[in-house]
């Protein structure tokens, strides 16, 4: 009897301690062994992602993946995800949390990409979120834009491509007789026109060789060039004296700059009084000009008046 209750506790505490074993190992796995803080990030897409999914910090374990909440925003579904990490891990504010996997079949994780700031974000905070790191999900992408190519841009090209050449071999096997006609009438008059064509080119060429590009219309296009030669340089002499004769007379106008103001001003003074006196001028020259006309008006009666002084008729001394 006794030997059974020894029996009885060893298996006991081996039972037990097999549940502590498996309490602790589950623990480790799962990575819930210390207290943890609660992270959040917003992702379009949570392909793999569920209870339990491993958080890694640049590929080391920091804890899991809590709670997946759909919102919509903007007539678009998102998803929140509460990541519970060891409460002493400290993450910069500009971090960056994205779906990744590190390898071909190993399990998908949220990755935290560490940032360079030296902030640290609280407890309860957002992780701004990036694109997705999953070879298979990018293929995924790539597959659906492929799929949409081919069913939005291939597949009415295609058919666009089958009904246009239908349509060209209709009319091909139309007008196909009549085009050949055509085809062997101008390769027939090519032909029949070729000999004459070339000597026509031939006599061309010899008249151009012979009576154009001749030794003296050689020599006097390089004499022709030498000329526009020395006229450019003539040019440029020319633009050196001017240029010289400008920068004189600049060196001129800024040396008496003085005077000329002061003639200026001269000038504009003159130009006033002419002004004020413009009236009295006028009405001088009006005078003038009405004198004169009755001078020669008198001078046209009786000439005498320039010998004489008096008009005809007038009372003087008597003739004997």
């Amino acid at each position: 009897m006794k030997d059974a209750r020894i029996n009885y506790v060893m298996v006991g505490g081996f039972v037990l301690a097999m549940l502590v074993a498996l309490l602790v190992v589950v623990a480790l796995l799962t990575g819930r062994t210390g207290a943890t803080a609660s992270y959040f990030t917003r992702m379009d897409n949570v392909a793999g992602i569920k209870y339990g999914t491993k958080v890694t910090y640049e590929g080391f374990p920091i804890g899991q993946v809590e709670t997946i909440e759909p919102l919509r925003v903007d007539g678009r579904t998102a998803f929140r995800l509460e990541l519970a990490v060891s409460r002493d891990w400290k993450i910069p504010r500009d971090s960056v949390a994205r779906v990744a996997a590190s390898g071909i079949l190993a399990a998908v994780t949220v990755d935290i990409r560490g940032g360079s700031s030296a902030d640290m974000l609280s407890p309860g905070a957002d992780i701004a979120a990036g694109p997705a790191a999953n070879i298979f999900a990018v293929m995924n992408d790539v597959a659906g834009q492929i799929a949409d190519l081919n069913q939005n841009a291939l597949k009415p090209l295609l058919f666009s491509l089958t009904q246009q050449v239908g349509t060209l071999g209709t009319i091909v096997e139309r007008h196909a007789p009549e085009l050949m006609g055509h085809l062997i009438a101008v390769a027939s008059d090519l032909a029949a026109k070729t000999p004459r064509i070339t000597a026509d080119v031939e006599r061309m060429t010899g008249t151009l060789s012979g009576k154009v590009i001749t030794d003296a219309n050689a020599e006097q296009i390089r004499a022709s060039l030498a000329n526009v030669a020395q006229l450019s340089a003539g040019l440029q002499e020319s633009r050196h004296k001017i240029d010289s004769m400008l920068a004189s007379l600049d060196k001129t106008v800024t040396g008496n700059k003085d005077t000329i103001d002061q003639s200026l001003k001269d000038l504009r003074h003159t130009l006033q009084a002419v002004s004020r006196n413009i009236d009295s001028v006028t009405y001088n020259l009006d005078g003038t000009t009405r004198n004169l006309h009755e001078f020669s008006r008198q001078i046209r009666d009786n000439p005498g008046v320039l010998i004489g002084g008096t008009k005809r008729g007038d009372e003087g001394p008597a003739r004997k």
